[in-house]
């Protein structure tokens, strides 16, 4: 059993109950459940993981529709800096800024502190998508398959979260799996 990281695509007014739609998206992989087909993929599930924060573009600090966990999976609590959520709206996240910050990174470090950064960090393609992927459609997507013929993971779900439009809601969930 592995923690691991989820990005879950969800309709627009999830931000409404957002507990009860991240529940709802989840309930067909819950490894616990009595559900046919069974699509075990999780046992437990956190909202975002310190560290793995998405940004927002500037000016949205404020707006009601961003997700900020108060706790993180060992019951801490989260401190935050601005500019910072663990999700929110699509059109509300800087996924082109942390991909450019990533490459800038990467372009900084010797090998020495390479190997002491974390890979998400320190990699474009890895600053948005993370091990897993739940669409909008109900489709859990993992890194280790090729969604559509000639594509990588991280190529299909760099494209299909910045094709997304503004308003769905995108979380970034920490699983037990």
């Amino acid at each position: 059993m592995a923690h691991e990281l989820l990005t879950v695509c969800l309709p627009p007014d999830a931000h409404r109950d957002l507990q009860a739609a991240i529940e709802a998206a989840m309930s067909p992989f819950d490894m616990n459940g009595d559900h046919e087909p069974y699509q075990g993929e999780w046992d437990q599930w956190w909202l975002g993981r310190p560290g793995e924060e998405f940004d927002l573009l500037p000016g949205h600090e404020a707006d009601p529709r961003l997700v900020r966990a108060q706790w993180d999976a060992s019951g801490a609590p989260r401190r935050w800096k601005p500019g910072q959520c663990d999700g929110g709206p699509r059109g509300l996240l800087d996924f082109k800024g942390m991909r450019s910050r990533a490459a800038q990174l990467a372009a900084s470090l010797d090998p020495g502190e390479a190997c002491l950064t974390p890979y998400r960090q320190r990699q474009p393609e890895w600053a948005v998508p993370t091990e897993h992927l739940l669409t909008l459609d109900r489709a859990w997507i993992y890194v280790e398959v090729a969604p559509q013929p000639g594509t990588n993971f991280p190529d299909f779900a760099n494209t299909y979260l910045d094709d997304l439009a503004p308003d769905v809601m995108i979380v970034r969930l920490r699983i037990h799996c």
